[in-house]
């Protein structure tokens, strides 16, 4: 529209914009004068039918000019329906000046017709649905312009465009993401000539080893193979010598309580509470309640046989020395040995005794 264009100029340009706006009014006055021509036409008509039935018929009058009256009333009954849906129209369709109007433009609106006025807001209503449209388009083109200039020069050096280098990128994607494998290497062929691949080359490896590099390489698998071969096989046998010790301690009839203890002496290495298996074993013995019990039994009874023994032999002793006519008897050698043993705590006295027990 002119008035579009009349919007863009500035104050200066009133002039020019107030004779555009003029004559956009008196065209659309025009076209609606046009669209009402036929209402009139038939009230003419009407009109015209009415005078040639007066003056056809004289002999008749009075219904002549019945007909004449009901047929202007008629045309009048027309108009006046016509003029009302056209008040109406132009008081429905009352609006405020279109925004994109200036101050001097706006001064004319309420001289412009209703009808006129509801043409002028349709249009400003489908210019301004354009305008954003063709708005929305421009940002998405500034987009994509920002993304192609700093390719452009490329693009101009191989004589393509912005439009077509966009569609053969995506083209190209399409492609690798739904064609067959074929296709697919085709398209990459074709690519590799267009950008001067060797795909050969590339199939073979893109650089040589140096053969030195290699051989140490292949020296160094050797080394470090050996080496992990050498640490298995010792790991191995430490595990079988190991092994071996344990399964002579735990055959050993002195160490009958090693299944009960086993686990017990397991700790005390680890911890380093014991140095040896023996240690472990002792330790582990007199740790547990069933074990040191049972020894503790032991040492009493091999006690009450030592001293029953040591009892026999006193007594032996005194018949012996009864007979001989030379001499008192010597002092009994248990009274030396429990003289001895006064000596000694309780604990070290079960330690000795139970060693003597394991050591017989």
């Amino acid at each position: 529209m002119q008035i579009d264009g009349g919007q863009q100029q500035d104050n200066g340009g009133g002039g020019a914009a107030e004779l555009s706006l003029r004559q956009e009014i008196e065209k659309n006055v025009a076209e609606l004068r046009d669209a009402q021509q036929p209402d009139a036409s038939q009230r003419d008509a009407v009109a015209a039918a009415s005078a040639a039935a007066a003056t056809n018929a004289p002999s008749n009058p009075a219904p002549t000019d019945a007909a004449n009256t009901a047929a202007t009333n008629q045309a009048d009954a027309a108009a006046s329906v016509d003029d009302k849906a056209a008040a109406t129209a132009a008081t429905e369709s009352k609006s405020k000046a279109p925004q994109s109007w200036n101050a001097a433009e706006r001064v004319h609106w309420d001289k412009i017709p209703a009808e006129v006025q509801a043409v002028i807001t349709r249009r400003e209503e489908e210019a301004h649905r354009g305008i954003t449209k063709l708005g929305q388009d421009a940002a998405f083109g500034q987009k994509l312009r920002d993304v192609i200039n700093p390719y452009l020069p490329i693009i101009r050096a191989e004589g393509g465009d912005e439009a077509g280098a966009v569609r053969d990128l995506l083209q190209t994607a399409y492609v690798l993401r739904t064609a067959n494998p074929e296709q697919k290497v085709q398209l990459f062929r074709q690519l590799a000539g267009q950008f001067g691949v060797d795909l050969s080359a590339a199939a073979q490896g893109v650089r040589e080893v140096d053969p030195e590099l290699a051989a140490l390489r292949q020296e160094l698998t050797q080394v470090r193979g050996y080496l992990a071969n050498t640490e298995q096989q010792q790991h191995q046998q430490i595990q079988a010598s190991a092994q071996e010790m344990i399964d002579a301690f735990a055959a050993d009839p002195k160490n009958e309580f090693y299944e009960e203890v086993k686990p017990l002496m397991g700790q005390l290495l680890v911890s380093g509470r014991a140095q040896t298996m023996q240690d472990a074993y002792d330790q582990a013995c007199w740790a547990t309640a069933s074990v040191r019990s049972t020894l503790m039994q032991r040492q009493q009874a091999e006690a009450e046989a030592k001293r029953a023994a040591e009892a026999k032999a006193k007594a032996d002793a005194k018949r012996r020395a009864g007979g001989s006519v030379s001499g008192s008897p010597t002092a009994p050698v248990a009274a030396t040995a429990s003289a001895a043993g006064q000596n000694l705590s309780l604990r070290d006295e079960l330690r000795a005794n139970f060693r003597a027990a394991t050591s017989s």
